[in-house]
């Protein structure tokens, strides 16, 4: 039985008033009191309810959902509703508050647990974790908020009735201090992975916070390098905790890339993953208010049954992979040969589910596939298969976890900091490798792509061409786990070091006539598709610096003086 059920018990120090985050918006909770939390169980319950906010419907169970899996390059919406907003980029402050009140509502309760267990005597180790994990999901909170707003009011007090409640925005560069300091805290306070119970697997441990610290410093040092300052302190960082955990002992990559998101091996998966934020089926609550996740239904296709929540359920496509995307992972490094007879990687058949059977047992073949059988259904789009659960209780109410940071990851983040400070080295090679020497061997079967790099000292790569090689191995590795939107605005431009990857890609490379803007559709009699390498045009209705980061939510511009509507975000 998976962690954090249904646990929200928070903690309301004495003069607490109803503002806990910066939002005005917040009512206060019917909570206990310290008086009330006494035993080592009473604050492990406390523990188990910050973490239990991050599946919540405001994070990242649905509106921080959205804003992570929408508004990059990757994935398109057709659909309106709440998606609407993000699939056709008519945003604005309005859709961005929940997200914001809700880590800042977890900040705050964090701040409460500090201050309760400078007044409590308990088992010391007991101690040393709980200080830990406090820490750990405060940083964890204000480490979201700076990637996606900015700089962010900072909040490190327990809030009481002497408080100021109108902060203003901190720098980026103030936040980033914050988050550091505080995950370095968690790093010396935190038990190993191996050391944490299975009971409690989804709880922060040492590797959980050095591996988020090399990827704060790798990004913090990616937006100084835009600003033309040096971040050789924060490349070097990110490799010093990278190797912190690759040599820890404590991870592995899991020898078969599909087992990761096979939901019923789910805890294996975590000798890999660092952290994530878990879900599970909920068999009290159905919808969006149950403990369960919803990846399943809006990632998964309408017409294929068996992929979410029992029976003859079947997914909704809310989200779906651009077709350009799935189309470059059948070329160059990744593929040998052209149509279905292409040998591919083999994370392409794990990441885009391209098979599956309707309500009357017939196939359904989705894009890219066109192969013809008697009876098929035909979907015009790419489906993710990283996410499936048929013994969901609804279908917004499934086990599959979102996986914040994997060990794959961590040796990206190596070569990419290392190249970065010396370019495509063999130690930032290698590393590379390490992650495409598992897709090799993902499903036991030895295959020859995706292509290795040499680690000999031959390779010529100069380091914007290894970090675009970097660029792209992301964003099949790390495909709908809320990874792209964030490299998009942090890592350079390929030729324009002051520029984005997210400018090259919005404004120079996808509007290419070569990218068509109409959706693919079948042409039977053809036996193929109308077109290939399709962007949804929508998704170019961009501009910048405005796309580099979201909106203030507006209640807080109006609502906090100290911020005010003339400090919203440029172009919002």
């Amino acid at each position: 039985m998976k962690l954090f059920r249904y646990l929200t018990l928070l903690l309301v120090l004495p003069g607490l008033l109803a503002v806990q985050s910066c939002s005005l918006e917040e009512e206060l909770p019917s909570t206990p009191t310290p008086d009330a939390i006494k035993t080592q169980d009473d604050v492990t319950a406390v523990v188990n309810g910050l973490y239990a906010r991050f599946n919540d419907a405001s994070a990242f169970k649905f509106q921080g959902f959205m804003m992570l899996m929408f508004m990059a390059d990757d994935m398109y919406s057709s659909d309106g509703s709440e998606f609407g907003p993000y699939g056709q980029r008519t945003l604005s402050g309005v859709n961005t508050g929940s997200l914001w009140n809700q880590l800042y509502l977890t900040i705050g309760h964090s701040n409460d647990l500090i201050k309760l267990m400078d007044n409590m005597k308990l088992d010391a180790d007991f101690e040393k974790r709980v200080y830990g994990e406090a820490y750990f999901i405060r940083a964890f909170c204000y480490y979201y908020l700076v990637r996606l707003y900015g700089g962010v009011p900072l909040r490190t007090e327990p809030t009481g009735i002497n408080s100021d409640f109108y902060l203003p925005r901190s720098s980026v560069d103030q936040v980033y201090a914050q988050i550091f300091d505080d995950l370095r805290k968690a790093s010396a306070l935190l038990p190993l992975s191996k050391n944490i119970k299975a009971a409690e697997l989804g709880r922060a441990s040492k590797g959980a916070a050095q591996g988020i610290l090399s990827q704060a410093y790798l990004t913090y040092g990616n937006q100084l390098s835009l600003k033309g300052q040096s971040a050789t302190e924060q490349y070097s960082n990110a490799v010093v905790y990278a190797d912190s955990v690759i040599n820890s002992g404590q991870y592995r990559l899991i020898p078969n890339f599909a087992d990761l998101f096979e939901v019923t091996k789910e805890t294996a998966a975590y000798e890999e993953v660092l952290f994530g934020v878990r879900f599970q089926t909920d068999n009290q609550n159905r919808a969006q208010p149950a403990a369960g996740s919803e990846f399943a239904l809006r990632f998964m296709a309408p017409a294929t049954v068996g992929v979410t929540a029992r029976a003859n359920t079947s997914g909704a496509a809310t989200l779906k992979p651009m077709h350009w995307f799935v189309d470059f992972y059948r070329t160059g490094d990744y593929a040998i040969g052209t149509g279905n007879s292409a040998i591919l990687d083999s994370r392409d058949e794990v990441s885009f589910y391209t098979r599956g059977k309707n309500s009357n047992g017939y196939k359904v073949v989705m894009y890219p596939d066109t192969t013809i059988t008697p009876n098929e259904s035909r979907v015009a789009n790419a489906i993710v298969g990283k996410y499936k659960d048929p013994n969901g209780k609804d279908e917004r109410n499934h086990g599959n976890d979102l996986f914040i940071i994997r060990l794959a990851e961590i040796y990206l983040i190596k070569a990419e900091a290392l190249n970065e400070l010396y370019g495509a080295t063999p130690e930032a090679i290698m590393a590379f490798n390490e992650v495409r020497e598992r897709a090799q061997n993902a499903n036991g079967v030895k295959r020859p792509v995706p292509l290795l790099l040499p680690e000999d000292g031959s390779a010529t790569f100069t380091k914007s061409e290894f970090r675009m090689k970097i660029f792209h191995e992301r964003g099949l590795e790390l495909l709908a786990e809320g990874q792209r939107w964030f490299d998009l605005v942090r890592m350079q431009h390929p030729s324009n070091p002051t520029k984005t990857m997210y400018e090259y890609q919005f404004l120079e490379e996808l509007p290419k006539s070569t990218y068509p803007k109409t959706l693919p559709t079948w042409l039977p009699t053809q036996r193929r598709w109308s077109n290939k390498n399709a962007v949804y045009a929508p998704t170019l209705n961009v501009s910048v610096p405005k796309f580099l980061l979201f909106p203030l939510p507006t209640n807080e511009l109006l609502q906090n003086p100290s911020i005010g509507e003339k400090n919203q975000n440029p172009g919002w």
